[in-house]
């Protein structure tokens, strides 16, 4: 098969799995639920009044910006470091946008993974390097959204960080222990894959996936715990240093994506310190909450969620809905609107190529 074939059927292969209301849905059940808060906030007991805006409010609205484009130039760093090429900006930035709007129309536990193999290897990536990149670049922020939480515990009494008085007062705290689970017992098994015992791994896979329930899915599981021992051999040899620019973009990827809201927040209300590290200590489990949400992104869920979580840090009227737009659109709309620019461009680009093969 030629490259042009392969190019032309792996477009079709993600063209195949976007459609317009995967576009849609998202922007539905997120303006329900900012419906919703809009429903609350004229039905609570804060006075109405015009919103007035804290002292320095452009400083904390220009961090907002700041902290989008440090967030995404981390995750490009990052990508450029375990790709082992000089991947140009535009590449990097295409990849960046594009993996990002897969998980953004995808059920949040679902994710973008599987289709950022073919976003790195459509620019230049081996397609080995490209599947170890993918498992090795989930496996960072699965360590470090497992490692979070004792951080943050030594830090904020247990007591603080689960009082949020909100509409999911009694339901998150399930829903987080649920989906904290789930991730420690994937990052358990990846470990063993990665560093410790690979083929062990692929045995407890093949072990499990005898089950009846589970048995149609046994070709699948097998093929990635074979990719795992794959990404493995990539990267076993790597320095220290390597893993340690790794490690910090994983953190700076994360990091500055929960402190948006945090300035989003002191636009109209200033925080101190220790507000600053409740609000950041909830979005985390806000984050681990709406990995078993339903909806693509968890639209319409986070934005309930997060009055629920961080509305006692919102003291003016209507000024919540403000923040939560801000906060949605800058981690979740900005890459509906790049991936809607960006996806029909890379889709493009294969048409381009067959149109020359057959010219020539």
């Amino acid at each position: 098969m030629s490259k042009e074939s392969k190019i032309s059927k792996q477009n079709r292969s993600v063209a195949s799995r976007f459609k317009p209301s995967m576009i849609v849905w998202p922007i539905l059940f997120g303006l329900i639920g900012v419906g919703y808060m809009l429903w609350r906030e004229m039905h609570d007991d804060i006075p109405q009044g015009p919103l007035v805006l804290a002292d320095n409010w452009w400083v904390f609205a220009l961090l907002v910006v700041v902290f989008t484009l440090l967030k995404d130039f981390s995750g490009m760093y990052r990508l450029r470091v375990m790709s082992g090429a000089p991947l140009k900006f535009r590449q990097l930035f295409r990849i960046r946008m594009l993996y990002e709007f897969t998980s953004a129309v995808t059920p949040s536990a679902a994710g973008g993974s599987s289709l950022e193999v073919l976003f790195i290897h459509r620019e230049g990536i081996k397609i080995s390097r490209a599947t170890s990149m993918t498992i090795l670049a989930l496996f960072l922020d699965e360590v470090l959204m497992i490692a979070l939480f004792p951080a943050l515990l030594a830090v904020i009494p247990y007591a603080d960080l689960f009082t949020a008085e909100g509409y999911f007062q009694y339901g998150y705290l399930w829903a987080f222990i649920i989906g904290y689970v789930m991730k420690f017992v994937w990052v358990t098994m990846l470990c063993i894959g990665l560093f410790f015992k690979p083929s062990v791994f692929i045995n407890i896979i093949g072990f499990v996936f005898k089950l009846k329930v589970l048995r149609r899915y046994r070709n699948r599981a097998l093929r990635t715990a074979v990719e795992i021992r794959q990404c493995a051999n990539e990267f076993k040899h790597e320095t220290f240093g390597y893993w340690v620019r790794l490690s910090l973009s994983t953190i700076g990827i994360w990091g500055l994506r929960f402190l948006i809201a945090n300035m989003a927040i002191m636009i109209f209300n200033p925080l101190s310190g220790m507000d600053n590290m409740m609000c950041f200590a909830r979005q985390y489990i806000l984050g681990i909450v709406c990995m078993i949400v339903p909806t693509p992104g968890g639209s319409g869920f986070a934005e309930v969620m997060f009055d629920g979580f961080l509305g006692e840090y919102i003291t003016q009227k209507m000024s919540t809905v403000v923040i939560t737009s801000i906060w949605r659109l800058c981690t979740y709309y900005y890459y509906l609107i790049a991936g809607v620019i960006i996806l029909p461009q890379w889709l493009g680009k294969s048409k381009l190529i067959k149109k020359r093969h057959a010219s020539n």
